[in-house]
């Protein structure tokens, strides 16, 4: 469990950092407010995940059925979206602007969430 933790912060870290170089909405004022983001996340992900999720699924449940299980393919992005939106307003020297870079760097986090673990 700690490794997957700290495997999922280190890609949540390298995921904003990107996304700050790459988006013009996400601002990141010191490289070490990375690795705050990337604790930040990985821990409301440990302790706020599960209700998110169950939350989200919830959500989708209508969209799921009409989309025959399509609509969950967005699962993972919206939950990432969620607790980044979270870290966001946790961290002063982080600030996301708009959802555009919200949801992108979300979808970094998914990917390098995804990627990481399979390099590792």
């Amino acid at each position: 469990m700690f490794k997957q933790f700290i495997v999922q912060a280190l890609a949540a870290g390298l995921a904003v950092v990107v996304g700050a170089k790459l988006m013009p909405g996400v601002r990141i004022r010191k490289i070490q407010t990375a690795l705050v983001v990337a604790g930040v996340f990985a821990l409301l992900n440990l302790l706020l995940g599960w209700l998110v999720s169950f939350l989200v699924a919830v959500a989708l449940l209508p969209a799921a059925i009409v989309t025959l299980g399509l609509a969950y393919l967005f699962f993972g992005l919206v939950v990432n979206s969620v607790l980044l939106y979270a870290t966001d307003k946790l961290i002063d020297d982080f600030e996301i602007r708009g959802f555009g870079p919200l949801f992108g760097t979300a979808a970094l986090i998914s990917i390098a969430g995804w990627l990481l673990p399979r390099l590792l």
